[in-house]
């Protein structure tokens, strides 16, 4: 039964990844299968992601507590699927292993595979910003609904989705990271996967899990649909300069690296962002100027009825 299950799963997934990546479309925002040129959902959805965070907007939300990640401390007996689709790299994990709770998500959500975004320099890459500023790359690790058989179910319902998704910047040599982006590891060219050892995710995700932010939103890839309860963590994680550049090694064809690899931010519409804690913006003096809006008429209050 258990394996009927596994089966049943990774037929559905590879099915959900040739629907969304099987399709004839680009990150190139000029050309005619470029983002804006998307159709469908992409373009007539009002719930669609990335969107830019906007930390003085967003809602103070004390439900949003921490997540229960089943087995992310562990490693599956059976080895991951390190993949090249022309657009990402993607590892495919076993199925029906981790598992995503809490944190005010939608049900329990299982964790099928991750991947990533990244830009042709240290400027660009992430798909979401932070106040208009965007690291250079941004993982996202994709969990479907338990409550749906597939992830293909899961794509036509409003909870089916959980996307973790964590920000990474340049600093020091990873070795968490190197477990997959290892010169042996890597599949550069396109169409290719390489069998790699499994190892634990948690090592992945930032040290500081409680402070993040939370909407509703969609695929950042055709067919875009807004099945996707997103979850952004405000601390990002640190990985070398070398192992930025292997990302930038893979091929997409015989003459192009896959670069620039990320949607451009769309509107957030009549959405509002929660955030589990209350971010600050500091100036260079050390002054806050900014704190939750749900908490700032309040300390407004208070400072009007002090005079």
């Amino acid at each position: 039964m258990q394996m009927a299950k596994f089966l049943l799963v990774a037929f559905a997934t590879a099915a959900v990844i040739s629907i969304t990546l099987g399709a004839k479309w680009s990150y190139n925002v000029g050309a005619s299968d470029g983002p804006k040129n998307w159709n469908g959902t992409c373009a007539s959805g009002q719930k669609q992601s990335p969107i830019d965070i906007m930390t003085n907007t967003t809602e103070y939300d004390t439900s949003l507590g921490g997540f229960t990640l089943l087995q992310y401390e562990t490693k599956p007996s059976q080895k991951f699927t390190s993949s090249n689709n022309k657009h990402t790299l993607q590892v495919s994990l076993p199925s029906d292993y981790y598992k995503v709770s809490g944190g005010n998500l939608p049900g329990t959500f299982t964790t099928v595979q991750f991947h990533l975004h990244w830009g042709s320099d240290n400027t660009k890459g992430a798909e979401h910003g932070m106040n208009g500023m965007f690291y250079p790359a941004e993982i996202h690790f994709v969990s479907f609904n338990e409550k749906y058989l597939t992830i293909g179910e899961s794509l036509n319902h409003w909870d089916g989705l959980a996307v973790l998704g964590v920000f990474l910047k340049v600093g020091a040599f990873n070795s968490h990271y190197d477990k997959f982006l290892m010169e042996s590891m890597v599949p550069k060219e396109p169409d290719t996967d390489k069998t790699i050892p499994s190892f634990p995710l948690a090592p992945l995700l930032p040290a500081d899990k409680a402070k993040y932010f939370r909407y509703n939103g969609s695929l950042t890839t055709p067919t875009c649909n807004e099945a996707v309860t997103w979850t952004v963590f405000n601390e990002a994680v640190e990985i070398s300069q070398a192992q930025m550049n292997m990302l930038r090694s893979l091929k997409m064809d015989a003459s192009n690296n896959i670069v620039n690899n990320y949607r451009p931010v769309l509107s957030l519409n009549d959405r509002t962002v929660k955030s589990s804690f209350v971010p600050t913006e500091v100036t260079a003096d050390g002054v806050a100027l900014k704190t939750s809006k749900v908490l700032l008429l309040p300390i407004l209050l208070g400072v009007l009825f002090k005079l």
